[in-house]
């Protein structure tokens, strides 16, 4: 059938291929339904543990090579809306029947079940069972009109009308510190690195805020628009805001020492622009990249040995440190005077694997 509808696509009015883009859609949402009801019978026959995986989440992600978060993701929402059985195996109607019918007739996409199912699990325990099945069914209603941003704004709505005095205190002590968000690091295997999380109202618009501020498209210098997407501005607009609080100056110290990138290279890389540097983590990034970087960088230079140990640690600043210096003020009970150790001109040798290399720190 795809094969047919995918060698005709020439033939087809323009009229009628918008209606095959809908078709073709809905096909993939009903196919959808039915990984999930596999996935859900996976889980109830107890595959994953006969199998050797730890959860089902794992032998969905290893059998379909999926990430840990996409599999784990598919298999929440098919305990949702996946074929359920009772204890003698007779079939139970999903956690979310209207939702698992908008799904299995094509009607709503993933998107509109992922902010169906956060929304089900906010509404409060106290509220009866005939209210909680009232909003699913409303909001598998408007699922099929909304796209996820859209319904996500009528989920926000239908909270505040069930819900309006807020989340009530809980009986169990509050942590220290409340968790007003969450965030996850993913790191690519591009080098990229990935971002994943949320924050709640108050600083999620805050930060909103400050995003939107400076993503607003400007003009380049030589008068030219800015042509980057929104997104694009979005994560420049991130990155801006961590140069600014960079430069303030004032974060929390780490092991004596402000928040900071350590980047090793070979000097000669450094030098000619040829090479790639090792960040923190791994990651690589050309030469051309760091001497940009290093124009606002204290270099220190390793001698290494032919084994790749270190030999000598130079240092980043040529000035006796504050602490040292009070040490030496307290004990020589004199007046507080800058004590600067002794440079020499000449160049730092830096011994990269095959010999000893020269070059000038400026």
């Amino acid at each position: 059938c795809l094969d047919t509808v995918r060698s005709a696509l020439r033939d087809v009015d323009d009229n009628q291929i918008v209606q095959v883009l809908h078709d073709i859609e809905c096909v993939s949402r009903q196919a959808m339904s039915v990984m999930f009801d596999v996935i859900a019978e996976i889980e109830s026959r107890g595959l994953a543990a006969r199998e050797g995986f730890g959860s089902t989440a794992r032998l969905v992600g290893a059998m379909l090579r999926l990430s840990a978060g996409e599999a784990r993701m598919r298999t929440e929402q098919a305990r949702l809306v996946g074929l359920r059985r009772s204890v003698i195996g007779e079939p139970l109607p999903a956690q979310l029947p209207a939702t698992a019918a908008a799904l299995t007739e094509g009607r709503i996409g993933t998107g509109q079940l992922r902010v169906i199912a956060e929304t089900m699990t906010t509404l409060p325990a106290s509220l009866p069972e005939p209210v909680r099945e009232r909003a699913e069914a409303d909001l598998a209603g408007y699922a099929a009109d909304f796209d996820p941003r859209r319904l996500r704004t009528v989920a926000a709505r239908l909270l505040a009308h069930l819900e309006p005095d807020g989340t009530a205190p809980s009986d169990h002590p509050a942590p220290a510190v409340p968790a007003h968000g969450e965030l996850w690091l993913h790191p690519r295997r591009d080098g990229r690195l990935g971002l994943e999380g949320w924050l709640d109202a108050e600083h999620g618009a805050q930060l909103r805020s400050l995003i939107e501020q400076l993503a607003t498209p400007r003009p380049h210098p030589d008068g030219t628009r800015d042509t980057r997407s929104v997104p694009a501005r979005q994560a420049g607009a991130l990155i801006a805001l961590a140069e600014r609080a960079r430069a303030a100056g004032d974060f929390p110290t780490a092991a004596g020492e402000p928040p900071h990138l350590t980047v090793t290279l070979d000097w000669e890389a450094l030098r000619r622009e040829v090479g790639t540097a090792t960040l923190d983590h791994g990651q690589q990034i050309a030469a051309s990249q760091l001497r940009r970087l290093a124009c606002d960088a204290a270099i220190i230079p390793v001698l290494l040995g032919g084994d790749g140990e270190p030999l000598d640690v130079g240092r980043a600043m040529r000035t006796v440190p504050r602490g040292i210096r009070r040490a030496l003020v307290a004990r020589d009970r004199a007046a507080p005077s800058p004590v600067v150790t002794r440079r020499r001109r000449c160049a730092p040798r830096i011994t990269c694997g095959t010999g000893p290399t020269t070059a000038r720190h400026r």
